[in-house]
């Protein structure tokens, strides 16, 4: 089975990380993406970003890289590659995104949003990083 590699934008404000659900999709997911072919990490969320959301990358840090069984939107493993990111400009969701939220440590922990699998590994790690 193909395994699924995408970046995902860890972009916190006030504590709270900020979640997008994509249309005719079931879970908030951070935005971000699937590579194309010889993109690097920060070509990715660039473009990812700029289309999702309309905003403009200012700078990125590697957080850490999670394996899952499944992918939020597929039967598919994925590994994905989190990263640290500020952004500049006023989100804008595109046409692909339904809505977007700011999950705070609260949220997560009364699962307010529906949230893949993927949430469960790398959000107690951000809680306990002091991130949210």
């Amino acid at each position: 089975m193909t395994t699924i590699r995408k970046a995902g934008a860890l972009i916190i404000n006030d504590k709270k990380l900020l979640i997008v659900k994509p249309k005719g999709k079931p879970y908030f997911i951070n935005p971000g993406g699937k590579y194309e072919a010889g993109e690097t990490a920060e070509n990715c969320l660039r473009r990812e970003l700029k289309e999702e959301l309309q905003v403009n990358v200012t700078s990125m840090k590697h957080f850490k890289t999670y394996t899952v069984d499944k992918a939020a939107h597929s039967n598919h493993p994925l590994i994905l590659e989190l990263y640290f990111v500020k952004i500049s400009g006023k989100i804008i969701p595109s046409s692909e995104i339904a809505i977007f939220q700011w999950m705070s440590k609260a949220d997560f922990d009364a699962r307010k949003f529906n949230t893949p699998s993927s949430f469960e590994k790398y959000i107690p790690d951000l809680i306990k990083e002091g991130a949210i």
